[in-house]
């Protein structure tokens, strides 16, 4: 038998370990999205630490999906139950977790029917075929003719059909040709829109309440009441994709909540089970959803009975926690201590509702990636969001006491990269 020595052992252990960090190199995930440069191993409320065990303030949200923080007790429990009785079942078969989620979501926004799915996409994306079939069966569209309006600068995910809607050529450059079909036309216009629901094949429109992917644009009050009055009146499906301000966010349970309207189609996501687990959600009346023929639209992991336990926790939680009104009141101070940090000049733009907020800072102070990384090495997480914008989407349960310690980080880093061009790490 061959006697190893110590130091072969450890030569042993240092080729293996070689080729370990070779093979992670080769096969690394691929990346194409701009990184925030932290190590996240652990996560608790509104708080995530590294490997190093330094902790952050996360005020990125993961992109607005951890609504009730990093790991909430109530999700992780319902979880674990579930994952030990049955995690998976497709729509072929019957389960006892999947009605109780169906009922919980259709009560909470009174719609009949909802199809449940993984992703925010998926949700929207079905919304346009809903869309489509109506115009076809309902407004008598001739065939292959039916249009769908969405708002310029909306962003709901990569998919082909999310791209060909899509504006910004980052995004749909060098996958073309793109789908027909979709018409374009300015967000927060109502004349605009007025002029295109004219057109008689236009079946749909899409526009989300706040669109927050390009520096949180509000609209002005009295837009989502236009929308909703224009459509009904066109005889056209409004379609409202609440991925990103629904489930509370804005201070609001949706974000249409704001005017008092109702859309035709609501498309949830995101925070739908807090991060926890992919799931989305799109609702509609039995008068559109019920025009789906059985087989016509289908996936294999949507409306599982993990994913469905979880969203259900996780709708139970946002009402009984009142996250909404504590993304109200969190909100307002988080505003009101950005306001009162920096002057109009420092901070030209901040607009927001609720715990959703985008700012502007004069680009003489620092760009946007800048910013964020110096925040980020003081211990507070944001967005740098499209290179112009800084975007905040904290958990709607985070604390008075951590909105105070945001918005000090945030004077500190500013005041500091104003004075002196380069901050100190």
């Amino acid at each position: 038998m061959k006697v190893f020595s110590n130091f072969g052992r450890q030569n042993t252990l240092n080729k293996a370990k070689f080729h370990i960090t070779l093979l992670s190199k080769r096969f690394q995930h691929h990346v194409n999205a701009h990184m925030l440069e932290v190590d996240v191993c652990k996560g608790q409320g509104s708080r995530v630490w590294d490997k190093n065990g330094k902790e952050y303030l996360d005020f990125y949200g993961q992109n607005g999906s951890v609504n009730a923080g990093h790991c909430h007790h109530k999700l992780v429990q319902a979880m674990q139950d579930q994952m030990c009785q049955l995690h998976q079942a497709t729509r072929s078969l019957h389960n006892n977790v999947t009605p109780e989620f169906c009922c919980t979501i259709c009560q909470m926004f009174n719609y009949d029917r909802v199809m449940v799915h993984n992703t925010g996409c998926e949700a929207v994306e079905l919304a346009v075929k809903l869309a489509r079939l109506w115009g076809y069966k309902v407004k008598k569209i001739c065939p292959k003719e039916a249009i769908v309006v969405f708002t310029n600068w909306n962003y709901w995910g990569n998919s082909i059909c999310a791209i060909s809607a899509s504006v910004d050529p980052i995004l749909f450059n060098g996958f073309q040709p793109l789908l027909s079909g979709l018409k374009l036309i300015p967000y927060d216009d109502p004349c605009s829109l007025e002029e295109c629901l004219k057109h008689p094949n236009v079946c749909g429109f899409v526009c989300e309440p706040i669109q927050s992917e390009y520096g949180v644009m509000v609209p002005l009050d009295g837009y989502l009441a236009e929308v909703r009055r224009l459509c009904t009146q066109s005889r056209v499906l409004w379609i409202a994709d609440e991925i990103q301000c629904g489930l509370g966010r804005t201070g609001y349970m949706l974000g249409s909540d704001y005017e008092c309207v109702k859309p035709d189609i609501l498309c949830l996501g995101k925070s739908l089970a807090g991060g926890m687990y992919p799931l989305s959600a799109c609702l509609a009346s039995c008068e559109v959803m019920d025009l789906l023929a059985p087989g016509a639209h289908y996936t294999t992991f949507g409306a599982n009975p993990l994913g469905c336990r979880v969203g259900t926790t996780m709708l139970k939680l946002t009402k009984e926690d009142l996250l909404p009104e504590n993304a109200a009141q969190m909100g307002a101070l988080f505003r009101d201590g950005l306001l009162c940090s920096l002057n109009k000049d420092d901070m030209p733009l901040l607009r927001g509702r609720g715990l959703l907020w985008a700012c502007q800072i004069d680009p003489r102070i620092g760009c946007p990636c800048d910013i964020a990384d110096n925040l980020r090495n003081c211990g507070l997480i944001v967005w740098p969001c499209r290179d112009k914008y800084i975007r905040f989407t904290p958990p709607l349960n985070v604390t008075e006491d951590e909105i105070t310690q945001a918005v000090s980080i945030f004077k500190k880093v500013t005041d500091y990269m104003k004075g002196c061009g380069v901050f100190s790490h």
